[in-house]
């Protein structure tokens, strides 16, 4: 029988998320482990998309994107961060933020490149890079509050650096890196002449006085950045999947050859539903964002209450909780623990998004609350039996 798998494919199974999903849904446990929304987002956002079909716009969109889309992309990033991108040379829609990063580094990596990361890192940089014949960097961002050492972060780089990714606000952490963080971030990539991808998907997910910073916004960025970000987490429709990047036209370009082998285009309909959505951003995101932010307050004071020491996420829709005083075990372990007892509460062990598990912190548990309340009052009613 023929082989159905090439070599670069083998090292990568099912992911986390796939494997504790499926064990979730079949055991039928709360799920406050995966990283969407268990609700709808804007009705009005929901009713654009309708009308886009109804009114025709149901054929292949052009490959950068429909032009009321990238048009209030510019708008917007002119606007919250004094960027002016071109909608026909520096914006491209794509299936996500994560066929945007594929097709990034897939645009850019030579075999033999260097990618710089932070770990925890999100799961699909890894084998993304390491396919294109690159090598990941990983510098540990380190518990209990996962900030960076700057020397460490220094000696990363190198002759062989390519780029690195900067995911702010940090998805599986919360953290949003702070101005002096990002200043030394622009300080060594102009000091080597390297690429910065930023991962920003949570850019308007942000709590309390913290404030995102946009990369290439920072004097000496504009044409060194490439800004991928999504509209999924900000108006909590996931299954749209309307991602995109802002970059240099050279950059561009080599982007979009790729995605034109990839999908050619993203959902038309769709497109103008979310084209909808940023017009009317003033109005819609503030709301979202103090709706998850009351969603954030509930789940950290219950786990706290419970009995875990909690990091208060200050971004993104995951807060990160310390189980020790429940366990010694693993944190994969004590997942399937949860899951599999009459907990039945379905979770995440961020050891897995370590490259380098010996830098790895095994006592944390990712739970997200980008939940229904019901859901969320579900989730925690279980975990109480814990303190049973």
């Amino acid at each position: 029988m023929p082989s159905w798998m090439s070599e670069k494919l083998k090292p990568y199974g099912a992911s986390i998320f796939a494997t504790l999903g499926r064990v979730a849904r079949e055991r039928k446990c709360v799920n406050l482990g995966q990283g969407f929304p268990d609700f709808d987002g804007p009705e009005a956002v929901k009713e654009a998309a309708c009308q886009a079909i109804r009114d025709g716009h149901n054929q292949y969109a052009p490959l950068p994107g429909v032009a009321p889309l990238t048009q209030a992309l510019a708008e917007k990033y002119n606007e919250e961060a004094g960027l002016d991108f071109d909608p026909q040379t520096e914006i491209t829609v794509l299936n996500g933020s994560t066929e945007a990063m594929y097709a990034t580094l897939t645009a850019l990596i030579e075999p033999g490149d260097e990618v710089i990361v932070f770990e925890p890192i999100y799961d699909t940089y890894l084998p993304v890079i390491q396919m294109n014949g690159g090598k990941v960097i990983a510098v540990p961002l380190q518990a209990p509050d996962f900030t960076f050492d700057a020397d460490r972060l220094s000696a990363a780089f190198g002759d062989k650096t390519r780029a690195i990714i900067v995911n702010t606000p940090h998805n599986p952490t919360g953290r949003v890196f702070t101005a002096e963080e990002m200043g030394l971030i622009q300080k060594l990539c102009l000091q080597h002449d390297v690429i910065c991808i930023t991962d920003e998907v949570y850019e308007h997910l942000v709590f309390d006085d913290h404030k995102h910073i946009h990369m290439a916004a920072l004097e000496g960025m504009r044409e060194r950045t490439i800004t991928i970000s999504s509209t999924a987490k900000t108006f909590s429709l996931t299954g749209w999947k309307i991602g995109y990047t802002l970059a240099p036209p050279k950059a561009t370009e080599a982007i979009r050859r790729i995605h034109q082998f990839i999908a050619f285009a993203v959902a038309t309909p769709l497109q103008h539903g979310i084209a909808a959505a940023l017009r009317r951003r003033h109005q819609l995101i503030p709301q979202l964002a103090a709706e998850m932010a009351a969603k954030r307050s509930f789940l950290c004071d219950a786990l706290a209450d419970i009995g875990f020491n909690v990091t208060t996420p200050q971004g993104t829709f995951f807060v990160l909780a310390d189980f020790s005083p429940f366990s010694d075990q693993k944190d994969l372990d004590y997942a399937l623990t949860l899951l599999e007892s009459e907990v039945a509460v379905a979770t995440i062990p961020i050891s897995v998004f370590y490259q380098h598990q010996d830098e790895a912190p095994t006592n944390y548990l990712r739970f997200c609350f980008a939940k229904t309340d019901a859901t969320l009052q579900a989730g925690v009613a279980q975990l109480r039996r814990l303190n049973a």
